[in-house]
């Protein structure tokens, strides 16, 4: 189904995220990578034709200082060649050809190369919110320091991995160095609990990313997000699923899967199936508001 033969505008992130009136945002895992390579410019064309509101991109640093939009360490299951990010030169990955999908073996090769971030994120533009995955935290201070001088950078958010008090105030100095918005990600169990549970006190924000053991732990730490006034960013991957949600299962019964979410104020599921999870969030927003 296509949603949007015209993509709108959309209004800054977090303008977006302080209006309460929508009720479900469906964000594209690396893209819409059932039609194009993952992580490419096309999965992010095809993303923003078919109306989803976000799409999550990774990015690493290469050897020689720029940033590109891979997932793996490694080149060998995008493009087909040897060799390591970090270890190599930017111009000589953007010249590589990406499989189709998720890559693999046995996956033929495409027309895409593996974009540089600017050059994707000068198609994204106002069009759509871009969840920037930056891979590896030793990059994260390069990634922001770019997306803070690119001219969409109020429809884009990075992400992180938050554990300790010293990592949340690294979060908090480096939005306030930057105005780029950072989403925590937290890995949420019965003994973290508590201590995520403190962070919404003492710290606001507008999002934060979900990692939960269970589903006793995701309604506790749900309930208070509610009540805190922040959005929740849960993962209904198979291979990462929150609160013990998957893609598969809600594909089988939507209304126990992603359903089971919405019912407990969830607003943002990231998926491999974007354009399933888009049609259930257009029957469940029938006649309600839907993200603008």
């Amino acid at each position: 189904m296509t949603y949007q033969k015209t993509p709108r505008t959309r209004p800054p992130l977090k303008a977006f995220l302080a209006d309460r009136s929508w009720k479900f945002a469906v964000v594209a895992h690396r893209g819409a990578w059932h039609g194009a390579p993952e992580n490419s410019i096309a999965s992010v064309e095809l993303a923003i034709r078919n109306g989803y509101e976000f799409v999550e991109i990774d990015v690493q640093v290469t050897a020689d200082g720029q940033l590109i939009c891979l997932h793996d360490n490694t080149l060998d299951r995008m493009t087909g060649q040897p060799g390591t990010v970090a270890k190599t030169n930017a111009a000589d990955m953007t010249c590589l050809y990406l499989k189709e999908g998720a890559g693999g073996e046995g996956a033929p090769l495409t027309a895409s190369h593996p974009p540089l971030l600017g050059d994707l994120l000068n198609v994204t533009g106002d069009r759509i919110y871009v969840d920037v995955d930056v891979k590896h935290f030793r990059d994260i201070e390069a990634v922001s320091a770019f997306v803070r001088n690119h001219p969409s950078r109020s429809h884009i958010n990075l992400k992180t991995l938050v554990e300790t008090e010293d990592d949340m105030r690294f979060v908090d100095d480096l939005e306030k160095r930057t105005g780029v918005l950072v989403k925590p990600i937290v890995e949420v169990t019965a003994e973290t609990l508590g201590t995520y549970l403190g962070f919404l006190q003492s710290r606001t924000t507008p999002l934060i990313e979900g990692l939960f053991d269970s589903w006793s732990s995701f309604e506790l730490y749900a309930k208070a997000a509610h009540l805190s006034g922040t959005d929740l960013f849960l993962n209904s991957l198979d291979e990462v699923p929150s609160a013990e949600v998957t893609d598969t299962q809600s594909v089988a019964d939507p209304d126990q899967g992603w359903g089971r979410l919405l019912q407990h104020g969830v607003r943002l599921i990231q998926t491999d199936l974007p354009n399933v999870l888009k049609d259930y969030s257009v029957k469940q927003t029938a006649g309600t508001a839907t993200a603008p």
